[in-house]
């Protein structure tokens, strides 16, 4: 008598992104008793990526840990403050506490309160302020706490933008099934580029939340709230500046939402030093676009194709960078908005505008790489959305997606520290390529269906 087969009582999302229902109908089931690990390949991936995760960040904790011993200062072995570019932001909030806003942008002045917060620090250290006046104001709070203890709050307010963020992405992505959930919460728990802008006392965490905040809200269609998110990162113009110009264009109406929110931040960026510090800002952000740094920044730091751009076209590389940037931005919305307008985003729209605003920003340092995970969860879902049943190339397109936004940038990095050249950039581009294509097919079914069902019903 023939035994009937097992149930799979799995999520169906999750079974057509695995071969286990397949091995359940084609093996006997003797051989099923017989080899009792049939797990599906999404499950052994997930934890593959579950142990890999959790080894990264003990060792990356043990390490950062061990890298200020011998603890008689707030300074790691490379001479570096605690918190890094944190102590960027606390010494901006100390000049707006003591009414020094004319020297907000002095880069001296600011060499002279790190001195005075860490006397053993190199004077020649330097951390330059290139952020609206505003943010100077916001950080007015934390500056009147003691150092420790302001980097503390700064640290765990990251940690709760990158959670909520991290939470509300994977709930956006419903194809991907549990494991796969599960798998990339896992991830970004132990992700390095992410574990680093942590200790590293940067503010990217907050622009990961707005966008993923953003992209949430389109979902649902609402338009003006979207736009008022959006707005928030004005925090740092650039960071968000080629996504912001996508979704403004494909949908308009967020400048209703937009507007007032930039409208109400104006006050914040007078409180410093009235219009004096905005024109400050202003020939600050004109000379970064368009003149040599007066900190260099070493190629190996910088991760889109600005880089390569200014070894061809000097100072105007930026410059050139930054157009065709916004060339391909425009073209990647007004083709959305003409063939499938302003309705429901589309997954992997959103996640080449990502990758898109990496890869022509004018300075992509790693900590803004960050905003890489939205793209790779974004793309995974489509992938499942589009390939679901094949299981083949879905899962090995996901993998090797996830190992280049995981392991790619730290690895590069390094490659770039003694080679000179910076290899992440043209990786991103051929990532940024790759998702465009399949952005354009899944524009052209919609296209074709409806030019199909034009001529039946002319018929």
């Amino acid at each position: 008598m023939r035994l009937p087969l097992p149930t799979n009582r799995r999520n169906p999302l999750d079974r057509e992104l695995s071969l286990y229902g397949l091995i359940d109908a084609i093996r006997p089931r003797s051989n099923l008793m017989a080899t009792p690990d049939v797990r599906s390949p999404n499950r052994a991936l997930s934890e593959r990526i579950q142990f890999v995760s959790c080894a990264v960040l003990v060792v990356f904790i043990v390490g950062w840990a061990g890298w200020f011993f011998p603890f008689d200062d707030l300074l790691d072995q490379s001479g570096t403050p605690l918190g890094a570019d944190f102590s960027m932001f606390y010494v901006a909030g100390q000049v707006v506490l003591d009414g020094a806003g004319d020297q907000l942008y002095d880069q001296a002045e600011h060499q002279r309160r790190l001195q005075q917060l860490f006397p053993a620090i190199d004077p020649s250290f330097a951390l330059p302020y290139r952020y609206p006046p505003f943010v100077a104001t916001l950080m007015a709070p934390l500056a009147a706490l003691p150092y420790a203890l302001a980097y503390a709050a700064f640290f765990a307010l990251s940690c709760v933008a990158w959670w909520t963020a991290a939470r509300q992405l994977v709930a956006a992505s419903p194809a991907l099934g549990e494991t796969w959930q599960r798998s990339l919460r896992w991830a970004i728990i132990g992700w390095p580029v992410a574990l680093e802008t942590l200790v590293g006392g940067q503010a990217s965490m907050f622009a990961l939340l707005i966008a993923v905040s953003v992209y949430v809200l389109l979902q649902k269609q609402r338009l003006v709230f979207a736009g008022a998110i959006l707005a928030l990162a004005a925090y740092k113009p650039n960071v968000l500046a080629l996504l912001a110009l996508g979704c403004l264009i494909r949908y308009p109406r967020m400048l209703k939402g937009c507007v007032p929110v930039v409208a109400a931040i104006g006050p914040l960026c007078l409180a410093p030093n009235g219009w004096e510090g905005v024109t400050q800002y202003r020939e600050l952000t004109t000379s970064l676009a368009t003149q040599a740094w007066d900190v260099a920044t070493p190629m190996w730091k910088v991760h889109g194709l600005a880089p390569w751009f200014n070894l061809t076209l000097g100072s105007d590389g930026r410059l050139a960078c930054g157009l065709i940037g916004l060339a391909a931005v425009a073209f990647v919305a007004i083709r959305a908005r003409f063939l499938s307008g302003a309705g429901a985003i589309e997954p992997i729209w959103f996640a080449t505008l990502i990758s898109v605003n990496s890869l022509f920003n004018a300075y992509t340092p790693i900590y803004d790489l960050v905003l890489l995970g939205i793209a790779a969860v974004l793309t995974a879902e489509h992938l499942v959305r589009e390939h679901g049943p094949n299981v083949n190339r879905s899962l090995a397109a996901t993998q090797l997606m996830l190992g280049i936004v995981y392991l790619g940038p730290h690895l590069s990095q390094a490659l770039a520290k003694s080679t000179g050249a910076q290899p992440f950039g043209l990786i991103l581009a051929a990532l940024a390529v790759w998702q465009g294509s399949m952005m354009l097919q899944s524009q052209r079914a919609p296209v074709a269906l409806r030019d199909q069902l034009l001529t039946s019903v002319s018929r």
